[in-house]
C-alpha cells in the first residue's frame, strides 16, 4: 500500500475502508467513475513473515481495546440510530443517512496558502 516510511493519511484508510465495503458490482461503478483508480502504480514485491506480522496487528489491536471497542448491534451509529437498526433499514435509506452524516461543503475545508 505505502510506499517506504510515507504515512498513510487517516482520509485515505476512511475511504479504503468505505470501498472494501462496497459490493463487487459498486466497486466497478467507482471505477468506471474514477479510472485513475484502476491504473496502479507499480508495486515491489515485498516477503512478509505472516506469523510476526499477524503477532504484531494483535499487540496493536490489544492496546487500542479499551479506547475503541468494538460496536453492538445496541451501541448508537448515524442519524440517531443504533447500529442493528441502521443496517436494517434498506439500502437507499442508508445510503441518505450516511450522505447527511458525512456531507461537507466547501468552507468545511481550510484554505491553502502556499
Amino acid at each position: 500500500m505505502a510506499r517506504g516510511t510515507a504515512q498513510i493519511s487517516q482520509r485515505v484508510i476512511q475511504v479504503a475502508r468505505l470501498i472494501k465495503s462496497l459490493k463487487p458490482e459498486e466497486q466497478a461503478q467507482l471505477g468506471a467513475l474514477v479510472p485513475e483508480l484502476l491504473r496502479a502504480p507499480k508495486a515491489e514485491a515485498i516477503r512478509v513473515n505472516v506469523k510476526e506480522a499477524k503477532r504484531f496487528v494483535q499487540e496493536k489491536l490489544a492496546k487500542m481495546a479499551d479506547k475503541y471497542p468494538p460496536l453492538s448491534e445496541d451501541d448508537e451509529f448515524l442519524g440517531g440510530l443504533t447500529v442493528k437498526e441502521y443496517f436494517s433499514l434498506p439500502e437507499e435509506e442508508r445510503e441518505r443517512i450516511w450522505e447527511k452524516a458525512h456531507s461537507m461543503s466547501i468552507d468545511d475545508f481550510e484554505e491553502y496558502e502556499p
